[in-house]
C-alpha cells in the first residue's frame, strides 16, 4: 500500500530512541490507566511504533504487517468494549445502584505506578547486562519493556479485556524479538494470523464477561 509505505518513511525519524520511548510510554499506559478509550489509544500508538522498529529488522513490505495487524485489532477490540459500556447502560435501572467504573482496577492506581517504576529499574539494569541475540541493543530494551509491562499487566487484573491489552503487549515485544531471528513471510505470517486470533479471543471474552451478568439478572427476573 503506498500510502502506508508513504506514511512509515515520513515517520522513519522516529526509528531508533523515540520510538523505544513511546513504546515504554505507550506501554506503561496500558497497565496503568483505568480508561480504556486511553489504552486502546496507546494500543494502537504502540503497533506503529513496534512497526518502524520493524523496519530495522524486516524488509518493510514486511514491517508493514505488524501495522496492518494494528489497524485490524484496534477496532475489534473498540466494538466489544463499547458494546459492554452500551450493554451496561441500557440494562441499568434507576432504582439500581450506581454502575462501578469499567473496565475495574484490580490494584490502586499508585500501585499500578511503582509496578511500572520497577519494570523501568529492571529493564535499565537488564538491557546492558544480558542483551538479546541478533537484536540491536535499542529494540532488546523496547522488547524487554513491552515483555515486562505486559506480563505486569497480566498479574494485576483479572478483566478480560485488560488482560488482553497486557497479553498483547507482551506478544508485541516477542515479535520485535523474534523478528531479529527470523524474517521470513513465512514466520511473519503465522505470527499475524496467531496475533488476530488472540484480539477475537479477547474481544469474545470481553463481551461475555461484561454482558453475561446483565442477561443472566434479566434471565433470572
Amino acid at each position: 500500500m503506498p500510502v502506508l509505505v508513504e506514511f512509515l518513511e515520513k515517520l522513519s525519524f522516529l526509528v531508533g530512541t523515540p520510538a523505544v520511548a513511546g513504546l515504554a510510554l505507550t506501554a506503561s499506559l496500558i497497565v496503568v490507566s483505568g480508561d480504556w478509550r486511553l489504552s486502546l489509544l496507546a494500543l494502537l500508538v504502540q503497533y506503529v511504533l513496534a512497526g518502524l522498529l520493524s523496519t530495522r529488522l524486516l524488509p518493510l513490505q514486511l514491517a508493514q504487517i505488524k501495522i496492518y495487524v494494528g489497524l485490524l485489532t484496534c477496532p475489534m477490540l473498540y466494538w466489544a468494549a463499547r458494546r459492554v459500556v452500551w450493554m451496561r447502560k441500557r440494562h441499568h435501572r434507576p432504582e439500581d445502584p450506581p454502575l462501578p467504573p469499567w473496565p475495574a482496577l484490580t490494584m490502586g492506581l499508585p500501585f499500578r505506578v511503582l509496578g511500572m517504576v520497577l519494570i523501568g529499574l529492571a529493564v535499565y539494569a537488564l538491557g546492558p547486562t544480558y542483551p538479546l541475540p541478533q537484536v540491536p541493543g535499542e529494540i532488546g530494551l523496547a522488547c524487554y519493556w513491552l515483555g515486562l509491562a505486559g506480563l505486569l499487566g497480566l498479574i494485576l487484573t483479572d478483566e478480560p479485556f485488560q488482560a488482553g491489552l497486557a497479553l498483547l503487549t507482551f506478544l508485541t515485544g516477542f515479535e520485535l524479538f523474534y523478528a531479529g531471528l527470523e524474517s521470513s513471510l513465512l514466520a511473519t505470517g503465522l505470527l499475524a494470523i496467531g496475533h488476530l486470533l488472540l484480539v477475537l479471543i479477547v474481544a469474545y471474552l470481553t463481551i461475555a464477561r461484561g454482558v453475561g451478568p446483565v442477561i443472566s439478572r434479566e434471565a433470572s427476573e
